[in-house]
Parts: structure tokens; C-alpha cells; sequence
């Protein structure tokens, strides 16, 4: 399987010292050089010729940087910061998005300690706010992406469907098309923000009604404790609980 941040050999050589240089830029929109500097033990002068472009880290210098920011520790204290709370309720994870290398890594992390052992085929989620979240993952993970949609995209294709209560007397259909999946896959589930679970759940049964194996479920967030109801079902892994 091929991963985000796989070992270090010389034709990845170059790809990364050109992400160390992505990922000081991206630090360097929440930190300025001194406290980098503090953080990474490497003189101002030189992240500033490192995040301007001006130098390249070598191998080494890459690898040290790589490797301090690659803290579960680190990224998870990073990334809470980067969640709002609204007043009307909802949870915004839009900001972890301006970090998408670091965010890789963070979820490569939770892979690799939850389900690194599991075979894995594709990457699910349901439109539309866990799209981009698992689009990073199918990027980190290097498999395709399946996305369950409220609409058919064409009357020609064949779908699987499935019924999403989304609140009192308001049922919606979820559709996944028929040819997005087979009875071989191991499928992993990404979502943004988990609450009671049903989404998760819903996506969980079509996935299942095409014979996929959906071997667990990372979500961004989880709010409250509704959605552990489902985890007789489906093992799910939240990063943030709030």
C-alpha cells in the first residue's frame, strides 16, 4: 500500500525536501519565524530562505523537519485550535483545509493506528461536507474515492439506494452507483463532523447492499456520545471528540 509519508529512498528524495518546504509554509500561516524556530530548533534566517523558495532543505534537514512536525501530539493540539464553534450549533472544520499536507498526515496517523492492518480498496463518503476530507484521504492512502450523492446523476446508470432520516418527517434517499463498487472491496468511510451516527450508518448499509466491505469509519469530529450506538456495527474512529 502506498502512503502519504512512505520510507525515505533516493528517488523520494526530492518530494521531501519539496514538502518540508509545503509544510513550512503552511506553519508558517499560524506561527511566525521566531516561534517556528523555537518549535523546529532551526535558525530564523534560514526558515525564512526556506519558506520564500530561496533554498531547498537537504535530505536530512527534511527528514528532521518531517519528523517533528509528524507528532499525533503536535497535530492534534495544531488542528483543535483550527475548530470553530458556532452559536447556532454547528462545528466548522472548514479551516483544517488551508493545512492539507499536515491534515494528511494527521489522518494517515489514524489510519495507520486503527486500521493499518485491514486491507483497504476505496475510500467512501457521502456528499457533500465530508468530500473534501476524504478526497485528502484518498490523495494520503492512494485509492480511489467513491462519493454517495441525495441525486442520481443520470437516468441511464444504475444505482443502489438507501433512506436517510435527516430530522422529524424529512426522509431523504442516498444513491450509489452500481458500477462504483463490488463484492472485493474493502472500503473505508470518511465524514467531517459525526453525531448520531446515522449518516455514517446509512452509508455503512449501501455500501454493504453492493457487497463491500466497509472495515471502519474515520470521522474529523464527533460531538456528544449519540453516534457510539452504532459502533456495534461499524468500528468509528473520530479524531476530535467535542
Amino acid at each position: 500500500m502506498v502512503i502519504f509519508i512512505s520510507a525515505y529512498s533516493k528517488d523520494k528524495e526530492l518530494r521531501i525536501r519539496l514538502l518540508a518546504v509545503d509544510l513550512l509554509k503552511e506553519l508558517k500561516n499560524s506561527y511566525t519565524y521566531k516561534e517556528l524556530s523555537k518549535l523546529l530548533n532551526i535558525q530564523e534566517s534560514l526558515l525564512c530562505r526556506y519558506v520564500n523558495g530561496n533554498t531547498i532543505p537537504s535530505e536530512v534537514h527534511s527528514k528532521e523537519i518531517l519528523d517533528k512536525i509528524r507528532n499525533e501530539e503536535f497535530l492534534i493540539k495544531f488542528f483543535y485550535n483550527k475548530i470553530s464553534f458556532r452559536e447556532d450549533g454547528y462545528i466548522d472544520t472548514s479551516s483544517l483545509l488551508f493545512y492539507p499536507n499536515m491534515l494528511k498526515m494527521l489522518i494517515e496517523i489514524y489510519y495507520q493506528k486503527y486500521l493499518g492492518r485491514k486491507e483497504i480498496s476505496k475510500i467512501a463518503t457521502i456528499a457533500v461536507n465530508g468530500i473534501p476530507f476524504a478526497t485528502l484521504t484518498a490523495e494520503a492512502l492512494a485509492k480511489p474515492l467513491i462519493i454517495m450523492k441525495k441525486h442520481k446523476d443520470s437516468i441511464h446508470l444504475e444505482y443502489l439506494d438507501e433512506n436517510l432520516k435527516e430530522s422529524e418527517g424529512i426522509v431523504t434517499s442516498i444513491y450509489l452507483r452500481k458500477d462504483y463498487i463490488n463484492r472485493d472491496d474493502k472500503v473505508l468511510l470518511i465524514d467531517d463532523v459525526i453525531r448520531t451516527g446515522t449518516t455514517i450508518h446509512v452509508a455503512y448499509k449501501l455500501l454493504s447492499k453492493g457487497g463491500a466491505d466497509v472495515v471502519g469509519a474515520i470521522t474529523i469530529a464527533a460531538v456528544g456520545k449519540e453516534w457510539i450506538k452504532h459502533a456495534n456495527t461499524i468500528n468509528i474512529y473520530p479524531i476530535f471528540r467535542l
